[in-house]
């Protein structure tokens, strides 16, 4: 009776003992927790939501606005949100990673239980349980700080996220007004290349009347290739920044103007 009352004892410290742990390093946590959340929060607070956002501090109207929206869309400035889910992942694992600091062992006596002294009637008794518990307390607590470095994270990445929509929608707009004014000079170019071809014509027709030299016709001739050479360089230039313009957006620009 006494020997079972003695395990009985034991068991009942060694439970005692773990629960007063578990309680102690959930309190310090806690209280960890609750500190981190009265820290002084910054002045600047990005815009991003649980989902990676796609929204920017600037607005802009009409088509420039459809061109950045749908700039925001493309697959490279995606890759650049879900650094900020990744960053979110890292706070949720560092929150969690201290359960991976506790250890609980048990052993099991399979000895004797009974052992009188030399000489006495005295019996020792050594319990059947053995239950032990470690924590590294200097590494629990140290956990804080790798917490707030992940926190830390999660802003740099959303910030890196309103640096990249803010550098692509200056991408996007910068070509969609180069294109304006590629398309500008090609009209242009194009008014100059036909009242050059109207005066080569007449140059042409009197060179066949024989009233012009053929040094005349040849200058009015080399005059309209000229003009032609740059409407077809300006054209090509215009029609090189509106692929471009597609490329980033994912769609034909004309579905946007239109």
């Amino acid at each position: 009776m006494n020997h079972t009352k003695l395990v009985y004892s034991m068991n009942l410290r060694a439970c005692l003992l773990i629960a007063l742990t578990l309680l102690i390093v959930s309190t310090s946590v806690r209280a960890q927790v609750q500190t981190e959340g009265h820290q002084v929060q910054s002045p600047y607070t990005p815009p991003v939501s649980k989902r990676p956002i796609r929204s920017l501090p600037i607005k802009d109207t009409g088509v420039e606005e459809k061109l950045v929206q749908l700039a925001l869309q493309n697959v490279g400035y995606d890759a650049v949100t879900r650094g900020i889910t990744i960053a979110q992942y890292k706070v949720k694992k560092e929150k969690l990673s201290w359960f991976d600091l506790l250890q609980i062992s048990s052993q099991f006596n399979d000895q004797s239980f009974k052992h009188y002294a030399a000489n006495s009637n005295i019996a020792y008794i050594y319990p059947k349980y053995f239950y032990g518990i470690t924590i590294p307390i200097g590494t629990l607590l140290s956990k804080g700080g790798s917490v707030k470095a992940a926190r830390e994270e999660v802003k740099i990445a959303e910030d890196n996220q309103i640096i990249a929509a803010l550098k692509l929608r200056t991408d996007v707009l910068s070509k969609y007004k180069q294109w304006r004014s590629s398309n500008a000079l090609v009209n242009l170019q194009r008014q100059v290349a036909d009242d050059i071809h109207a005066a080569f014509l007449q140059v042409e027709k009197r060179f066949n009347d024989g009233q012009v030299t053929i040094e005349a016709y040849s200058d009015a001739s080399r005059s309209y290739t000229t003009e032609m050479t740059k409407l077809i360089t300006f054209q090509l230039q215009a029609d090189t920044q509106k692929l471009e313009i597609e490329q980033i957006i994912g769609v034909r620009l004309e579905s946007v103007l239109n």
